[in-house]
């Protein structure tokens, strides 16, 4: 288990750092693994790999970008293993909320950090990673994006390129062909063809007509005659998934 510590206020960081030792060996003692620590006192080294980390432990006070600033950056780059936010004068649960922020993978530490509580908070990460949520890499000439399946609304093949339309209103616009794209959507059974140029996500369905589509940001397309079945088997397949869950 790999993970991350960002706090600008040395004395914490390294009690954070030392509690967490304390883990690894508790970890190491009764499941035979290891946890390793690497320990950030400032944003811009923290923010180079954070997918790389199965947990991230964030308390910035003394910084221009608080520890729910950057959050809501490491949730913009698509990190959706848990974000332990560890409150010392700033009450992150409120930032949290007053930012309607609702994402499953936040979480919450009272300074001084307690055994019991990190122990209950360490053993929720090791569930995560036993359960980890599905992303998708989107490799665009401006930045990647890791994307979960429903932040995908479609995906339109202009020319070489593919414009990925995505929930939060962002166009990521990646160089790949059309049919290797979808291959790598097996991951997310609602994402279907409707043509050979077009990928929809059928949970972004606002209305349907005969061979017609209309997402919920109001585009709208084509089903071409070899496709007509796709929505339809493609709700069956997410159906039977989530009867299995």
């Amino acid at each position: 288990m790999h993970i991350a510590v960002c706090d600008d206020n040395i004395a914490d960081r390294k009690q954070t750092e030392r509690l967490l030792g304390r883990q690894s060996d508790r970890f190491f003692k009764d499941l035979g693994e290891r946890i390793y620590i690497d320990s950030y006192g400032n944003i811009d080294a923290f923010m180079q790999h954070p997918q790389m980390y199965h947990g991230l432990f964030v308390d910035m006070v003394n910084s221009d970008v608080d520890g729910c600033q950057v959050a809501k950056m490491l949730l913009a780059d698509g990190v959706t293993n848990p974000i332990v936010l560890c409150s010392s004068s700033i009450d992150y649960r409120k930032r949290i909320a007053d930012e309607g922020i609702n994402e499953p993978n936040i979480f919450f530490l009272d300074k001084p950090i307690k055994v019991a509580d990190l122990t209950a908070t360490m053993d929720e990460i090791r569930r995560w990673m036993g359960d980890p949520i599905q992303t998708l890499e989107l490799r665009g000439q401006h930045g990647t994006i890791y994307a979960k399946g429903d932040d995908i609304i479609c995906v339109i093949k202009k020319g070489a390129e593919l414009c990925i339309h995505l929930a939060d209103g962002r166009i990521q616009v990646i160089m790949d062909d059309i049919y290797n794209f979808y291959d790598q959507c097996a991951i997310f059974p609602q994402i279907c063809p409707v043509s050979d140029t077009t990928l929809i996500n059928i949970n972004h369905i606002s209305k349907t007509a005969f061979m017609r589509v209309t997402m919920d940001n109001n585009s709208t397309y084509q089903v071409t005659l070899t496709y007509r079945n796709s929505i339809k088997q493609a709700r069956e397949i997410c159906d039977r998934i989530a009867k299995e869950k």
